[in-house]
């Protein structure tokens, strides 16, 4: 591995543990700035497009403690891939889950910010 590719994966890496960080410790514009301007947001079967979409609907979610499992980064020149497991605790319990980030991040002039987002909540299976 280069040292360049190094240091892209570290940069995403920030990126992916201050999405989990800024969401229930900073404001909800410093989490914005964590994407790009055009983002896609896919969550709840909906699709959101762009800040003003994703702020508000996700400026409303109930708050907990979110944590970022490992993630698989995949780079690509300017863009990346990535596929990150969480946990959402939420302050009130019915709101906890559990899943993967799917996530496209671009090299911009600012660094690395998140393109596009989907969410894949893992299914609960309970025995009869």
């Amino acid at each position: 591995m280069d040292l360049q590719t190094v240091i892209d994966k570290q940069a995403i890496k920030e990126v992916l543990d201050e999405y989990c960080l800024r969401l229930e410790v900073n404001t909800f514009d410093e989490w914005l700035d964590l994407f790009t301007a055009d983002t896609v947001y896919e969550v709840f079967r909906q699709t959101l497009r762009g800040h003003d979409e994703v702020a508000a609907m996700l400026s409303q979610a109930p708050h907990g403690v979110h944590i970022g499992g490992p993630a698989r980064i995949t780079l690509d020149g300017d863009s990346a891939e990535t596929i990150q497991s969480y946990m959402f605790t939420g302050n009130d319990s019915q709101y906890s889950n559990n899943g993967w980030y799917y996530r496209t991040l671009v090299r911009t002039e600012q660094g690395w910010k998140i393109s596009h987002t989907k969410v894949k909540l893992q299914k609960s299976i309970t025995s009869k």
